[in-house]
């Protein structure tokens, strides 16, 4: 289901696709708000998200400076600035968490939770190389 119940041809039309993929935006939840709810996850992990705060940081500013329009209204904050898909960004934090060597738990449980591939394709298939996916 998308947001007003517009379609994702809808989405793409009227300009409401992700910055970084271009494809149709129809998870809202802009990334400020999804970094959000990963830097809570991050607290049970204090070392992972001192390593990890300036990267997302850095690309929160990047997003916040590159925005051309405005997105999607976010369902969570109601502002428009859902630019980039929540595919995107977890993706980006996930292989941000791979590069700082992070246990492979800690992997599987942000993959569990965090989870925005509902394709299967991109990351997953790098999570099953790594040896985290079922």
């Amino acid at each position: 289901m998308t947001l007003n119940n517009y379609s994702a041809s809808e989405f793409r039309n009227n300009g409401y696709s992700c910055n970084v993929c271009s494809e149709s935006i129809t998870n809202p939840l802009c990334p400020f708000c999804l970094a959000e709810e990963i830097k809570a996850w991050l607290t049970l992990y204090p070392h992972l998200k001192e390593e990890l705060s300036s990267s997302l940081n850095a690309y929160l500013v990047k997003i916040n400076n590159s925005l051309t329009s405005y997105g999607v209204i976010c369902i969570k904050c109601h502002k428009d600035r859902a630019s980039v898909c929540p595919y995107c960004f977890t993706e980006f934090v996930f292989k941000k968490l791979v590069e700082i060597n992070t246990s492979q738990i800690v992997l599987r449980e942000f993959f569990e939770f965090f989870n925005f591939n509902l394709k299967h394709k991109g990351y997953t298939e790098f999570a099953e190389e790594i040896g985290l996916s079922k």
